[in-house]
């Protein structure tokens, strides 16, 4: 067989099923683990990213499916920020980060986060827009 770096996909996914079918091994998507039970991924979500890579559309995606999401800040700041000045004084990093007051000031976590948003010096989380790469 040839080495799997040079595989085309179509390749790699034949092997792949022959060596879990010869060890009787079940492939994930015949699994019906989760048939009846919902799934759910830990939160919050942190969508690491690189410019123009939609982070504000996804964003936008999760709000309009009804979850909490945030695009660079929230009403407290930046969050790249915040998470800086938390690695300097030794908390958490999302410490404080991570919440959204409601237009009746309920405070609520943020599931999903894109673009953390930091630019210029000191430089936590670089970013190429608002002069970003020109400050490192």
């Amino acid at each position: 067989p040839s080495s799997t770096r040079y595989q085309t996909s179509e390749e790699f996914m034949a092997g792949y099923i022959a060596l879990k079918r010869k060890h009787n091994i079940p492939l994930p998507w015949e699994q019906d683990k989760y048939k009846e039970d919902k799934v759910t991924l830990p939160r919050p979500i942190i969508g690491l990213n690189f410019p123009k890579s939609a982070t504000l559309t996804m964003s936008e995606y999760f709000a309009c499916g009804g979850i909490t999401s945030t695009h660079t800040t929230t009403q407290d700041g930046r969050i790249g920020i915040c998470m800086m000045e938390n690695h300097l004084a030794d908390k958490p990093p999302m410490e404080g980060c991570n919440t959204e007051r409601t237009e009746d000031g309920v405070i609520e976590p943020v599931e999903v986060i894109f673009d953390i948003g930091l630019q210029g010096p000191p430089c936590y989380y670089a970013s190429v827009h608002d002069g970003g790469l020109e400050n490192i």
